[in-house]
């Protein structure tokens, strides 16, 4: 079983490794496309933010987000549970994104949405070392996994070199229990714009194309 990935809790699970995107073509969408169910729970401005963060896949990349057919097995349902959290990749069947109130907005729609894809956090990469120090004092109690470096088999970088500005990344102050930094760059002018962007990075879409043969949005 793989995990969910919370933002911020990631259940137990499987791990995996020297990467950040799905390697194995079992854990992919067949041909990027992802069938969903939307909740009737949002609002016409909620909804017109999520078919935004759809458009933006739809146009830069060859992931599909579609509404679901009755012959599809294998879907998402998008709807109001318990914070901001996602299945990881491709579970099988029907698997949950859960995009509460706070979590309706474009950046966290299009986070969220990678995770589905088959995104890990990006300083959870097993290369993060050589990148990021993680200052495990300053986590809440019961969130350290969630600055785990996960190593296994299964994912790839896809040629790609750690990118402080993914739209995976978290911020400097992310799970702190005092207000100081739980995760800080190597390069320090990078510690304050960690976790800030608002959109893709062209890292981010290079690996969602590469890894899903994308090779016209390349």
């Amino acid at each position: 079983m793989k995990p969910r990935i919370h933002d911020m809790r990631i259940r137990s699970a499987s791990r995996y490794p020297r990467g950040s995107v799905v390697a194995f073509e079992q854990d992919k969408w067949p041909e990027g496309r992802i069938p969903y169910v939307l909740s009737a729970a949002y609002t016409p401005s909620q909804r017109a933010v999520l078919a935004k963060a759809i458009s933006a896949y739809n146009a830069r990349t060859c992931i599909r987000f579609v509404p679901k057919l009755p012959m599809d097995k294998d879907y998402i349902v998008v709807s109001k549970l318990d914070g901001c959290y996602a299945d990881f990749a491709r579970v099988g069947g029907k698997q949950q994104v859960s995009l509460s109130d706070e979590c309706v907005d474009y950046p966290t729609v299009i986070h969220e949405f990678m995770h589905v894809v088959g995104f890990i956090h990006e300083h959870q990469r097993d290369d993060r070392d050589g990148y990021v120090k993680i200052v495990w004092n300053n986590i809440i109690n019961g969130a350290n996994s969630d600055f785990d470096k996960l190593s296994s088999v299964g994912l790839s970088n896809y040629g790609e070199a750690y990118d402080y500005f993914s739209i995976m990344h978290y911020e400097s102050t992310e799970g702190s229990k005092n207000g100081k930094n739980t995760i800080e760059a190597k390069v320090a002018q990078f510690t304050p714009l960690m976790g800030k962007s608002q959109d893709f990075t062209r890292s981010d879409l290079n690996r969602i194309n590469r890894a899903y043969k994308c090779f016209a949005y390349l």
